[in-house]
């Protein structure tokens, strides 16, 4: 027992030698001690055009190398995770790859009690004096993959229907309005009742609206317009609405509005789309009793189909903190879960050295 001892005392005076050894050349072997310096991997400028002429930049996190696309091969390609144009950050919603942002809310000190910007915060923030917010994120900040919003397609006229999932029952958002933008007339319109033929379909539609014409400073009183699918279907298959009319066209006509027909072709579906030459808004609130043409472009309105960003309900930047139309970045630390990995991401820059906007620096790294 006496000669086991020694030789177990022999073999840890050994290995503490060798630990504390400074002649080992593998620097970065774990007998040597791991370095612990973060990683930190920073990109740009990449320059997103001006506002009269803007376009996008792709950028593959994986390979971290900017990808040159058009918008077209863009909608087809996977292997871009995310991508910039002027103030607008973009996730892939390829199918296989559909990328999801999740904010860690690393800046909350940024804003006071309630939520506004705290100037000074922001004016005297860099990259350098945000640094270790970024590096503080780790793996462990990983949230669960429900936690992770990704960029959607929506339709504008989603929502003119309500659905009872326990009962199994569809009705009319009766309370829901929408503003439709089209040849020079404003026409605000809402569903107000419709006749279910069975789950799959509609035999009538019952439009509620108001137009306001070009010189009108309000909408009109409202009226009704029901309109029978079945006929519909069976004339011009399809439900065509010219608003400004008040009645139902064909499809080679001027319409506004259309509801494409079932499978059978007798009746139409749960589905309502606007013209291509037109726009509109969502007025769930009915706040609207007029729309102010010199204010227009407030109103955001929308083609049939939008894009809904990730990043719109965690915008990276403040906008006008001292005038001058400028923006500041509030060096938020996102998370980025691609089809491959999560990654970090800061923007750090939307101006070049020469102070022009819309150039793009970042830090990106894998978690």
């Amino acid at each position: 027992m006496k000669h086991n001892q020694l030789l177990v005392a022999s073999v840890l005076t050994l290995l503490a030698t060798a630990c504390g050894s400074s002649d080992s050349n593998d620097s970065g072997s774990e007998t040597s001690g791991k370095d612990n310096t973060p990683v930190v991997s920073s990109f740009g400028p990449y320059s997103t055009g001006t506002s009269a002429d803007s376009k996008f930049v792709y950028f593959d996190l994986d390979t971290q190398t900017e990808l040159t696309l058009t918008a077209e091969q863009a909608a087809e390609n996977k292997e871009w995770d995310i991508a910039f144009k002027r103030t607008g950050v973009y996730l892939n919603t390829h199918a296989d790859n559909t990328v999801g942002m999740y904010f860690t809310g690393n800046n909350a000190d940024f804003f006071d009690a309630d939520g506004k910007a705290i100037v000074d915060s922001f004016v005297s923030a860099t990259a350098e004096t945000e640094l270790a917010d970024y590096t503080s994120v780790t793996a462990d900040a990983v949230p669960a993959d429900d936690m992770f919003k990704q960029d959607e397609t929506k339709n504008i006229l989603d929502g003119f229907y309500d659905y009872d999932p326990v009962n199994h029952v569809a009705s009319a958002s009766a309370d829901k309005y929408f503003i439709v933008q089209s040849d020079g007339i404003f026409s605000k319109f809402r569903v107000s009742d419709f006749v279910k033929t069975d789950a799959r379909g509609l035999s009538s539609v019952t439009f509620t609206l108001a137009n306001q014409g070009a010189s009108d400073d309000s909408f009109e009183a409202e009226s009704t317009l029901t309109v029978d699918a079945v006929a519909a279907c069976a004339s011009y298959s399809g439900l065509y609405v010219d608003f400004d009319l008040k009645q139902m066209v064909s499809s080679t006509d001027a319409w506004d509005l259309y509801m494409p027909c079932t499978g059978n072709n007798d009746q139409v579906g749960y589905e309502m789309h606007i013209a291509d030459d037109a726009t509109a808004i969502q007025d769930f609130g009915n706040n609207y009793a007029a729309i102010d043409t010199a204010a227009l472009r407030y109103y955001y309105f929308q083609p049939d189909e939008y894009h809904v960003k990730a990043f719109d309900d965690q915008v990276w930047y403040q906008y006008n903190l001292q005038g001058g139309h400028k923006l500041w970045s509030q060096y938020g630390v996102y998370l980025i879960k691609t089809a491959s990995a999560t990654y970090k991401l800061q923007i750090t820059g939307y101006y070049n050295a020469d102070l022009e906007s819309g150039n793009y620096s970042f830090r990106a790294d894998a978690l």
